[in-house]
């Protein structure tokens, strides 16, 4: 079957119509497949329960032979890092670990942002005790609205900026990207997104290029739309609950959380990252399986 690439189109409006959008995984590997395809290239995102059949007994060996089968049937499964991830834990290992800065390793705000690869999949294994919701924001939404009213701001998001690349090794190192990505781009009638500010801003000290008051005025504005209610959506994962980004269409966020004093009752997700190019046309200077690789050109 061929299925169409379609531009996203919701807004706010789609925050009532959520319950009606969870796909069953009991339906079967290539359904699920299907449906989730389906799901992202209508919405951006795609909401899955049955993955695990018990999810109080929360356990990650368990769950993750499934998990890696689903990511596998939606793309291919990527490293999250140089020493070759292919599975994250999302925990808080604030108290342990000396990458306490970085944020899903702690339990802090995460602001509206895009990972690295075209896709992403997360599976909640157990919930926070409270807070840790999920905002996701229509880039296409943003994207129209600022070519109608800022397109001098557009046009200053598409030329892009250079990134900061952290280091794997030391705490609070890293270096500017030597190239510039796009935070904005359409091909095809599509709009793709690749943005984290605090990675703009900070390759912009260290190359010593402070960023232009316009550069500036494109991110505001940029920021300000995205945070505004009118183009969001908020949900939270319960124990068994999986979620799938089309990072190219969607910006998502995470709220700070408040744990159980007992650690094995810890907030506990499982992330993949798959690059994902069939489910929408490619755009080279956003396809980032490698993070850490000077992007493709067309």
């Amino acid at each position: 079957m061929t299925l169409a690439h379609d531009a996203i189109h919701w807004d706010c409006n789609l925050q009532s119509a959520l319950p009606g959008l969870w796909l069953d995984a009991h339906a079967g590997d290539a359904a699920l497949a299907l449906a989730t395809t389906r799901a992202l290239r209508q919405h951006g995102f795609a909401l899955v329960r049955g993955l695990d059949p018990d999810p109080e007994r929360a356990e990650r060996e368990r769950v993750a032979p499934r998990l890696n089968r689903f990511g596998a049937a939606l793309g291919t499964i990527i490293r999250q890092n140089r020493q070759g991830s292919l599975l994250e834990d999302i925990r808080d290992f604030s108290d342990t670990d000396a990458f306490d800065n970085r944020g899903y390793r702690s339990p802090g705000e995460l602001s509206l942002h895009t990972d690295p690869p075209s896709m992403l999949v997360l599976h909640c294994l157990r919930p926070a005790r409270s807070g840790g919701d999920n905002t996701l924001v229509n880039v296409q939404a943003i994207h129209g609205h600022m070519a109608r009213h800022h397109p001098e701001l557009l046009r200053e998001l598409e030329r892009g900026f250079r990134y900061w690349i952290p280091s794997e090794t030391e705490a609070g190192a890293g270096e500017a990207s030597p190239w510039r990505r796009p935070v904005l781009m359409v091909r095809e009638g599509l709009v793709s997104c690749v943005y984290y500010r605090p990675y703009i801003e900070m390759a912009a000290q260290a190359a010593g290029e402070p960023l232009s008051p316009l550069a500036v005025r494109a991110l505001d504005t940029y920021d300000g739309l995205a945070g505004d209610a009118r183009f969001q959506i908020q949900l939270r994962l319960a124990a068994g609950d999986t979620m799938v980004l089309h990072n190219r269409a969607v910006l998502h966020a995470r709220g700070a959380y408040e744990d159980w004093p007992d650690a094995a009752r810890r907030r506990h997700l499982l992330r993949l990252w798959i690059d994902a190019p069939a489910i929408r046309p490619a755009q080279p200077e956003h396809e980032l399986g490698d993070f850490f690789a000077e992007p493709a050109t067309v």
